[in-house]
């Protein structure tokens, strides 16, 4: 059920965040779709020339396709990258209020039978996906095919956007469980009932997870995809999620589905590893397909955290 009312802890200032955001949500709907999007991208484009952050992310991007940051193609990149990310917040605003027949019309998803394949092994899924595209465009997907979705998400304030979102997904199929002590237990016992478990695995907070090769650089991924895997003994798929025109002009989302990576045969801590480095592998692909669809504003790789500390 849904909590309206303002819990004790949170100002009025924090609870301006859930009106706008409510604001915002309405006034996004009431624009046709074509002109949305265009101020969409014009949003995006002004973001990029204005954004402090510009400089890191056309580093970033420069790592992905092998050209130097000033170089033309990075710099278009970048500015892509911006109107991508102006997107998805547009699709935030405009889609929490839509129902399952919509996304089953606008997500288009090359290799689904893979993740069927897993599904008819008798347990859940795991799906790792990157911060790309409208990742959770791909969960409403999948709560609309008729699974039971299972992620998990910080709770930030205003408490009640948390549970604004977490009471439109339970319509769509989606459970969202809190990030807190326990959570992965959570996870795992959703995959031994048969759920999709959906799990961002491209950016490590924390920056203590297992070293992993991505795109030729040393980062670190979180452990918690692969943990999730091993304990329940179900293969992980890997996923990208890209934006696209659909015929008629209307916006959608393409997904594409990895082949399962199978496990390792040992369940230790070197068994983490190699599954991680899987994924980062396999996330690189999925990247490096659209590049400009990738939202990691922040400094990524190993030795680009340690200039900025």
């Amino acid at each position: 059920m849904l909590n309206r009312k303002r819990p004790a802890d949170e100002g009025i200032l924090i609870q301006g965040v859930y009106y706008a955001y409510l604001l915002f949500s309405a006034l996004a709907r009431a624009i046709p779709e074509r002109l949305a999007y265009a101020l969409a991208h014009f949003a995006g484009g002004a973001a990029a020339a204005r954004s402090k952050k510009r400089n890191v992310v056309a580093k970033n991007i420069s790592r992905l396709v092998g050209e130097p940051p000033d170089s033309r193609k990075v710099q278009d990149l970048m500015v892509a990258a911006y109107r991508s990310y102006a997107r998805y917040w547009l699709e935030t605003f405009r889609l929490v209020r839509e129902g399952k027949d919509f996304f089953l019309e606008r997500f288009p998803c090359e290799g689904q039978h893979h993740l069927d394949g897993v599904l008819a092994r008798g347990k859940g899924a795991i799906i790792v996906v990157g911060h790309l595209g409208n990742w959770d465009a791909a969960g409403a997907w999948v709560g609309a095919r008729g699974n039971s979705l299972v992620t998990v998400a910080e709770v930030l304030k205003p408490r009640r956007m948390f549970d604004f979102f977490v009471d439109h997904r339970a319509r769509l199929g989606m459970t969202i469980f809190p990030a807190a002590k326990g959570v992965t237990d959570r996870l795992v016992a959703s995959v031994e009932e048969g759920a999709v478990v959906a799990i961002l695995g491209d950016r490590d907070l924390k920056g203590t997870g297992p070293v992993v090769t991505f795109c030729g650089e040393e980062t670190t991924f979180p452990a918690g995809p692969a943990s999730i895997a091993l304990r329940t003994g179900v293969p992980l798929v890997v996923a990208g999620v890209y934006g696209v025109e659909l015929p008629g002009g209307k916006r959608g989302w393409l997904g594409d589905i990895s082949a399962p990576l199978e496990l390792p045969e040992t369940r230790d801590e070197a068994a983490v590893q190699e599954l991680t480095q899987r994924v980062a592998d396999h996330l690189a692909v999925a990247i490096r397909r659209r590049p400009e669809e990738w939202h990691v504003f922040q400094p990524f790789w190993t030795a680009d955290r340690r200039v900025r500390g």
